[in-house]
């Protein structure tokens, strides 16, 4: 595609964005296409968590014990691949389409330089984290099998990654969807055959989502390289840029870091879970497949605001930036309270989906009575940091999303549960607690407007409007 061409399909989603006079239209409609992929996945993990049930209190916990682990590299692939919501965000707001494109290839050229080392060199080491978390026997050997599968979908998993934070800040809400859909729909279809009909059980699962990550991963190149959708890639944009690697490095640089030291630290909280036994283990999972409906709601309007907010801030259009965050953050607010009662009330109608052991019942209803209404706190967690990376001034909401865990989360839920001898009650509390702290401070810092300046440069923001 041109340079013409591409600037005739991204400019008319920059002009709405920039100009449509009801944000809160704006944030839903860009929002919907989120709000579908968000919902196909959510059903997804309540359909395979429901299928690994089946398979008894063991295969249920094994994703959730692996996720820490390959959740190391996609921290490194989130932090810098969520650097475009700021870069490729600012220079469309700008009108600089040539400069957003060519921040993308630099991106894609990082990611792809750390995952295929990155996968190889994790997968030789896992048995290390295996038994530095200590996890249950039972548990344990399924949990082999299924990291060692899912670390070869890590650099497929970086291709989407940029793929749809290029295109979402561009304003392209439905093509994302649309990979996102397809790709579920196949792990629907997959999950069952490849655990049951093929008797393949958890590396079964393992395989499903490999097949999917590799087929969204080869979509996204193909998309990316032939500007089929707006934003087009050459093999010059992987050269080295020192001004785009330096944005990089200033929005991106703390948001990896942080998702790092989460990452290491749900580590040590998987060995505080994994040292209560199975049963907690299994009601773990069930609470977060539970908590993780609650993403349906806030995610896509998270993304949708933070959109706005960074073509808002290149077009130098300060106060509709502002406008935007804070209608998004009454649209959240709402909804999120509404879900929170709703699934505190009707806990134990879900839970029994998933186990007739009564321990796993009982441990698995307290978590979602105790930490169930603070995940309002950590989604103010989660907005605040999707406005500091659209913004591109993300050191300050990094530092403190790490806190929520290393000076939080985990001394609290250890102290309460061991120390204090409340076992899963005292381990929900500080889960808890964790949560509702960081989101009022972070709401605070929402509020002194620090953020509402843009990063590019002045060139790129002189530019007129396409």
């Amino acid at each position: 595609m041109s340079g013409d061409g591409l600037a005739r399909q991204v400019s008319e989603r920059r002009r709405k964005i920039l100009e449509h006079p009801r944000i809160t239209m704006l944030i839903i409609e860009l929002s919907i296409p989120l709000f579908i992929s968000g919902s196909l996945q959510s059903l997804y993990s309540i359909i395979d968590t429901f299928w690994l049930s089946k398979l008894g209190s063991a295969a249920l916990g094994t994703p959730t014990v692996s996720w820490p682990y390959r959740g190391v590299l996609m921290s490194l692939g989130f932090g810098l691949a969520s650097s475009l919501s700021a870069l490729t965000g600012q220079y469309i707001g700008a009108g600089d389409y040539r400069r957003a494109s060519k921040s993308v290839g630099q991106v894609l050229g990082l990611l792809l330089a750390i995952g295929v080392p990155g996968s190889i060199l994790f997968y030789y080491l896992r048995g290390m984290y295996i038994s530095l978390t200590d996890m249950p026997a039972d548990v344990a050997s399924l949990a082999d099998s299924y990291i060692a599968i899912t670390l070869a979908g890590i650099p497929f998993t970086y291709l989407y990654l940029v793929f749809n934070f290029a295109l979402g800040s561009a304003g392209d809400t439905k093509t994302p969807m649309k990979v996102s859909v397809a790709t579920t729909i196949l792990n629907f279809v997959l999950d069952p055959i490849m655990i049951f009909s093929m008797g393949l059980g958890v590396v079964g699962a393992a395989l499903a989502t490999l097949i999917s990550n590799i087929i969204a991963g080869l979509y996204a190149l193909y998309s990316l390289f032939t500007g089929r959708h707006g934003l087009r890639v050459y093999l010059k944009d992987f050269l080295p840029d020192l001004e785009i690697y330096r944005l990089v490095a200033y929005v991106g640089a703390p948001t990896t870091l942080q998702r790092l030291l989460t990452t290491f630290g749900f580590l040590v909280m998987i060995r505080i879970v994994n040292g209560l036994g199975t049963p907690v283990v299994a009601a773990y999972s069930i609470g977060q497949v539970m908590l993780s409906i609650d993403h349906i709601i806030v995610f896509p309007l998270v993304r949708s605001t933070s959109i706005i907010v960074a073509q808002s801030l290149g077009a130098g259009l300060i106060d509709r930036a502002k406008q935007a965050f804070k209608t998004g953050l009454k649209l959240i607010l709402g909804l999120v309270t509404i879900y929170v009662v709703f699934l505190v009330f009707a806990r134990n109608h879900f839970i029994g989906v998933f186990t007739e052991d009564p321990e796993v019942f009982e441990a698995a209803s307290r978590m979602l009575l105790i930490f169930g209404p603070s995940v309002l706190g950590f989604d103010l967690t989660i907005f605040a940091g999707a406005i500091a990376r659209s913004s591109g001034h993300t050191l300050l909401v990094s530092i403190i999303s790490a806190a929520r865990l290393w000076l939080l989360r985990v001394p609290l839920s250890y102290y309460l549960a061991y120390m204090l001898e409340m076992g899963d009650k005292g381990l929900w509390t500080g889960m808890a607690l964790s949560n509702w702290i960081t989101g009022l401070i972070l709401l605070v810092w929402l509020f002194t407007y620090t953020w509402a300046k843009p990063i590019i440069n002045k060139q790129s923001q002189a530019k007129p409007p396409v």
